[in-house]
């Protein structure tokens, strides 16, 4: 049976890549800075006790270490589980997914919102796309796919759509990302993983183990 995955072209995640960079060098622009200053500004005018403690849960589950953890115990349970081809494909959704925004930073190094607009500090540099939004969005893509034939595949989804959400307005409300930075992630990030699943049909990678 003919993979799902296969039904998007991989010429169209490579597409997709394109356009995302292209969107963050765009970004860089005073003009198009202006306009998420101004969207950034309003998100912010909303902050207060509850809101600011949400999106700092979020600002730590989803970084560097704590998320680094969580992904490394979802590929490790999922093994220990008795699915090893499972865990595989789950590491590499979220290597790509995830990879993909540290990757961008260094090519297009947009300069973060400014700071005295932040809630948190120790911002690493490159602003565009957000790690945070890329790992999430990962995190939610590689539990789908673990569920996708069983009951649970659409209230995952549903959970997972809420939680990206919150993620993408938490990174603006906290002052560690401008909203197109946010955007681009999830422009970048699933082209990434498609790439990454569909390797085999890629000259020389066609032994990828994920694949086999």
């Amino acid at each position: 049976m003919r993979s799902n995955r296969a039904r998007f072209p991989v010429p169209g995640s490579v597409a997709l890549l394109v356009l995302g960079t292209v969107m963050g060098f765009a970004a860089r622009t005073p003009a198009w800075t202006a306009v998420d200053t101004a969207v950034s500004d309003g998100v912010q005018s909303l902050r207060g006790p509850w809101p600011t403690a949400v999106a700092q849960v979020l600002n730590v589950g989803f970084g560097t270490v704590m998320g680094s953890l969580l992904a490394l115990a979802l590929v490790v349970g999922v093994a220990v589980a008795g699915r090893p081809r499972a865990a595989g494909r789950v590491l590499v959704v979220i290597a790509a997914g995830w990879g993909v925004s540290w990757v961008l930073k260094t090519v297009v190094a947009r300069s973060r919102p400014p700071v005295s607009d932040a809630l948190v500090f120790g911002l690493g540099p490159g602003s565009f796309p957000s790690g945070h939004v890329c790992l999430t969005l990962s995190i939610v893509i590689a539990v789908a796919t673990l569920v996708r034939h069983t009951r649970f595949h659409r209230p995952v989804l549903a959970a997972g759509f809420v939680l990206v959400a919150a993620q993408m307005l938490a990174r603006v409300y906290l002052g560690a990302h401008y909203v197109t930075d946010t955007l681009g992630s999830i422009v970048v990030a699933p082209a990434a993983i498609h790439l990454a699943l569909n390797a085999r049909r890629w000259p020389g990678l066609s032994d990828a183990p994920w694949k086999r």
